[in-house]
């Protein structure tokens, strides 16, 4: 643990001194469709990074009992992230050499609420590099490498700013 909180520490300084420079985006609405919430569970973690992309993702809420509440979950039922240095911003700010171990939602398609969620919530940002990421209420979202079951929420205010999504689409601290 003290290993990844160093490795994520440097980067982060580092992006700290740097400056952000915008690009242009476009943001995509998301067509309306329900999911069923998932039930956590309790699997070991490991450090593989999950795959994130899906041809129309769908957020859904489930129970999460580290939290001791509903968050959303991406389309296999992970848990997924807030960064706070992204604020409301349209650009992911995540450091390069952090985005293997912070991957982000993304969709290929119209992305979905499930039930629970306000759909109107549910964006695609598109960044610099063409990746089309899904965002819900102004949030860019993210899945952490060692959240590799439903119900794993091991990233839970690391560092101080990744934080899961409440249905709100605001964080949960």
């Amino acid at each position: 643990m003290r290993r990844l909180l160093t490795a994520m520490t440097v980067p982060l300084m580092v992006f700290a001194a740097a400056a952000c420079s915008s690009s242009s985006k476009s943001s995509v609405a998301a067509s309306t469709s329900a999911a069923p919430t998932s039930a956590p569970s309790t699997a070991a973690p490991t450090t593989a990074a999950p795959s994130t992309t899906s041809s129309a993702a769908t957020l859904a809420l489930a129970a999460n009992a580290k939290v001791g509440q509903q968050i959303v979950v991406d389309s296999a039922g992970r848990t997924v992230y807030l960064f706070v240095p992204d604020g409301a911003s349209t650009t992911s700010r995540v450091p390069a050499a952090i985005k293997a171990i912070w991957p982000p939602v993304t969709s290929s398609g119209s992305p979905t609420a499930g039930a629970g969620l306000d759909q109107s919530k549910v964006m695609v940002e598109v960044q610099s590099d063409g990746t089309r990421q899904v965002a819900y209420n102004g949030h860019l979202l993210y899945t952490f490498a060692r959240d590799t079951a439903p119900g794993d929420a091991h990233g839970q205010g690391l560092a101080g700013i990744w934080y899961v999504v409440s249905a709100a689409g605001t964080r949960i601290t």
